[in-house]
């Protein structure tokens, strides 16, 4: 029998911050696309190896940050989509919207999406912060280990991971082909995967070099 052992003790956002506003819009730290493409400086095109696709995700037991953990058990039967994240990173915050109308877009298609926060030193009040401020309602995975990681071969954050209802890695990649400009957007590399395994088709299109912030191994 597998065990899952979480270390941490549970840290609620409601714990940390008391309760938090959420208004109808949605603004990154009040930094627009042109902003985020000028903060460049931080990062880089990461051109990552494919994570075993077609083949069986493995298994994975990661503390979460309101303490309940994850394990691949808990996509039993759902559709994971597992997005490689930090604080800081201007491709992150460019592509939450997008993450946001997929994800209610397909919730109803058994979609579940689960940030993955490997960057070194980043601590889970930092990354709570994070979460509260830019009202992501996705648990956030505590990977400051980077098992995940190094079991994904990620390479940088804004790269997505998506599992289908079998527990099959069915794509890797981008989120589309304009990170920075979602109305020049000419391929929505994701979403067309996502529509796929809906359907039961074969993903034309498994992987998509992703743009974003290079995460250092530890």
């Amino acid at each position: 029998m597998k065990k899952s052992i979480f270390a941490l003790g549970a840290l609620s956002l409601a714990a940390i911050f008391g309760t938090v506003s959420v208004s109808s819009a949605h603004v990154w730290d009040k930094k627009g696309y042109a902003q985020l493409k000028n903060d460049s400086q931080y990062f880089q095109h990461a051109k990552s190896a494919r994570a075993k696709i077609g083949q069986q995700f493995p298994y994975f037991a990661v503390q979460t940050l309101d303490g309940k953990g994850l394990t691949k058990g808990s996509f039993k039967n759902k559709i994971g989509l597992f997005v490689l994240a930090d604080t800081t990173c201007p491709c992150v915050q460019a592509n939450e919207e997008r993450l946001r109308a997929i994800s209610n877009k397909y919730a109803k298609h058994g979609l579940r999406v689960a940030y993955i926060f490997s960057m070194p030193k980043e601590k889970p009040l930092q990354i709570g912060r994070f979460m509260a401020n830019h009202q992501l309602p996705w648990p956030a995975m505590l990977d400051q280990n980077q098992v995940l990681l190094r079991m994904l071969n990620g390479k940088c954050s804004s790269e997505v991971y998506l599992m289908d209802k079998k527990g099959v890695l069915r794509y890797h990649g981008r989120v589309d082909d304009s990170t920075f400009d979602p109305k020049k957007v000419k391929t929505r590399d994701l979403e067309n995967a996502i529509l796929s395994v809906v359907q039961g088709r074969r993903v034309a299109k498994t992987f998509a070099p992703a743009i974003g912030c290079a995460i250092p191994r530890i």
